[in-house]
Parts: C-alpha cells; structure tokens; sequence
C-alpha cells in the first residue's frame, strides 16, 4: 500500500513539473527618454520572480527597449512581465512567445 502511496504521488509530482516549464519571449518596452530608463525598465522585468533577461537592445532613436527574456510559466505570466515596466510609464509588448507567436 505504502508503495503504490508513493508511485502516485511520484505521478503527481512528474505531472505538475512537466506543466512548469521555462519559456522564452521578446518583449518592446517603450517610451525610454534618458539613458537610465532601460536600466529602470529592466530591474522592473527582473523585479518579476523567475524572469531573467537573456539579452537587450536598446533603440535610443526609437526610444524603446528590446528584451530576450526566460521565465517560468508556473510562477508568472507574460502579462505580468510585459505590465511591470507599465507601472513606471515604460508601456511594454510582447513581440515573441505569447499566444499568436
């Protein structure tokens, strides 16, 4: 009995770790009037648990801001990654890794 206890919660445990996985996306954060704004907009993305940024390019002319980022999906949503610079007047988007992608 404690066996078959076991080999189900095992199950269980594989189940839900299969369900968590790191994903990846490219979000555009706008609005970068000074050369400190991409450092703001990425501590706010990084603020995030489980987002990391991978890469980031900067557009002075265009004033935006172009992230590589991973994050897990069983901890946040990119929603909430894309919204975080928001809070700082930096609206962002998603151009990789959302739903139409």
């Amino acid at each position: 009995m404690k066996k078959l206890a076991l080999s189900a919660l095992l199950a269980v445990f594989a189940a839900l770790s299969a369900q968590a996985a790191p994903r990846q996306a490219k979000i555009e954060v706008s609005g970068m009037t000074c050369p400190s704004c991409p450092y703001i907009a990425a501590q706010a993305v990084e603020s995030i648990e489980s987002v990391e940024i991978t890469n980031g390019f900067y557009d002075e002319a265009a004033k935006l801001v172009i992230f590589d980022l991973t994050y897990d999906d069983a901890v946040t949503t990119l929603a909430e990654i894309v919204a975080a610079p928001g809070e700082y007047g930096y609206p962002g988007r998603v151009l990789e890794g959302g739903p139409d992608s």
